[in-house]
């Protein structure tokens, strides 16, 4: 199953990013520049809209001159949206989310939701149409439910009424990754929150060690790490005795002792961040971005990651990163590459399936560097 419709308009330079027909596991491929993170923080960004509403949202993000596209006619840079159509537990929602007046202390929200089709909540201009079902399992009883009038502030997500819904914990549930090798190395305080991973890594060692509680998840993560550091044994978690921090020690084939992360390479720890970051979302709805897994891992490597982001994606779960190597390229499949560039300032994406020419026996990112899919190249 795939996402059906994933529509960004106005958000920095998504000024009109139309995605259909989706993967769970989809590569982002593009130079730096090209708006990559863009998606990812806009789709983020109409998360925390619908999480603690679009004052705070925009706040967060950096004021209006932060999140605006000033590529789009003046009159039309205070406003954004989205628009979502997923199958999730066997419902099919429509969403649709636009803010307006971003430049103003009273942003304005409009929102429509359906469900299998039926129109179930409808807002503008403060006043909110909704159907006050508790249940959508008849759909005769969707059409004859009366509608609920009332206001409601103009900056606060209808969806929070409906937050018992697989859609709201899936907006509201999108997590964008930035490892930084350096911070993930660092051992966890003893206060360290152990319910996400942090964007940076940083709690690494506290959430594996969550993970490894687990007997599945334990010998998953060894097998996995065998297989993307040759001669790995072993990772672990160990509680420090003087501060009651912890820290992450690892064990090689031929060594008695484990030894601590600081002697490790970056793209080991790297690639233990992804694994932790993809494994621990893993039951749970929402959207997880990867920035650049590619980072100082060896290309066979990047293969291995490449299959577990995949082996873990689900529409439920969709597992998305943004990359301009080669390797993760290769590893891909043709619909799941999605070419990113930019054109006069505006993001721009299609989908290589529905792009190219035939490939005959071309490798994937030979393809991609040859230019076959015009655009999306790594320069």
């Amino acid at each position: 199953m795939r996402i059906e419709k994933i529509h960004l308009r106005g958000y920095k330079s998504a000024a009109d990013i139309l995605l259909e027909d989706v993967s769970p596991f989809a590569v982002f491929a593009g130079p730096n520049g090209a708006g990559k993170s863009n998606l990812a923080d806009g789709l983020a960004f109409f998360g925390q809209i619908v999480k603690s509403g679009a004052k705070q949202a925009i706040s967060k993000a950096g004021g209006f001159k932060q999140i605006h596209c000033f590529k789009l006619p003046k009159k039309a840079r205070t406003a954004a949206s989205l628009e979502l159509m997923i199958t999730l537990k066997s419902k099919t929602y429509h969403y649709f989310v636009r803010v307006d007046d971003m430049d103003t202390k009273e942003p304005k929200l409009k929102e429509t939701l359906s469900v299998d089709g039926h129109l179930v909540l409808d807002r503008e201009d403060g006043l909110l149409k909704v159907k006050m079902l508790d249940t959508y399992e008849h759909n005769s009883q969707i059409e004859h439910e009366p509608w609920q009038n009332m206001p409601y502030p103009s900056d606060v997500s209808a969806l929070m009424m409906k937050s018992d819904l697989p859609l709201y914990h899936f907006i509201t549930n999108i997590r964008i990754f930035r490892f930084d090798p350096q911070l993930a190395k660092e051992p966890d305080s003893s206060s360290t929150q152990t319910n996400e991973l942090d964007t940076f890594g940083r709690n690494v060692a506290s959430m594996l060690g969550e993970l490894l509680k687990n007997t599945d998840a334990r010998e998953e993560i060894t097998e996995w790490l065998e297989l993307l550091v040759p001669g790995m044994e072993q990772v672990s978690t160990q509680k420090q005795k003087l501060d009651g921090s912890t820290a992450l020690k690892f064990k090689e084939k031929g060594t008695a002792e484990p030894f601590p992360a600081n002697l490790i390479s970056d793209g080991t720890i790297y690639a233990l961040c992804i694994m932790t970051g993809v494994l621990s979302r893993q039951g749970s709805l929402g959207m997880t971005f990867i920035e650049e897994p590619e980072r100082g891992i060896h290309p066979q490597a990047i293969a291995e990651l490449v299959s577990l982001m995949r082996d873990n994606a689900s529409t439920d779960q969709p597992v998305f990163t943004t990359t301009h190597s080669e390797s993760v390229v290769r590893s891909s499949k043709i619909d799941e590459l999605w070419l990113v560039n930019k054109v006069n300032g505006k993001t721009s994406l299609k989908n290589a399936a529905k792009n190219s020419a035939d490939l005959d026996d071309l490798n994937l990112d030979k393809a991609w560097l040859m230019n076959f899919f015009d655009g999306g190249l790594p320069w």
